[in-house]
């Protein structure tokens, strides 16, 4: 198992999480953590990065399903970016993909939620 990294990136109307390595019953309560601080802290939209996530269980499937929820409840949003592998297969299985908004990639994300390109900081 690879350890997960969790980089948020904020801009004015939305934050983006990306998640590089492994989802699992040991990394989700961090990411939990992280992802409350965003939507009471920060921003209540948020765009999570997938593109870097190796392998993601169903308690890491959980975690963003419990925060699309919180999301909702905070008179924002939650889209997915970068959905594949094991994680994909999963929204899949279950349905929840019909739940969560789905992007090919952050861009197509930032497109999608505002209708316009969102310059992304360097």
């Amino acid at each position: 198992m690879t350890r997960l990294s969790v980089t948020v990136n904020d801009h004015p109307r939305f934050s983006v999480v990306s998640l590089n390595g492994d989802l699992d019953k040991t990394s989700a309560p961090r990411l939990e953590e992280t992802l409350t601080e965003v939507l009471t802290r920060r921003q209540s939209r948020v765009i999570i990065d997938t593109t870097g996530l190796g392998f993601c269980d169903s308690s890491g499937v959980w975690t963003l399903l419990t925060t699309l929820r919180r999301a909702y409840e905070h008179n924002g949003w939650l889209r997915l970016a970068g959905v594949h592998g094991v994680l994909g297969r999963m929204l899949e299985l279950t349905r929840l993909t019909d739940a969560f908004p789905i992007d090919r990639d952050v861009q197509e994300s930032q497109m999608r939620a505002f209708g316009e390109s969102v310059p992304t900081p360097r």
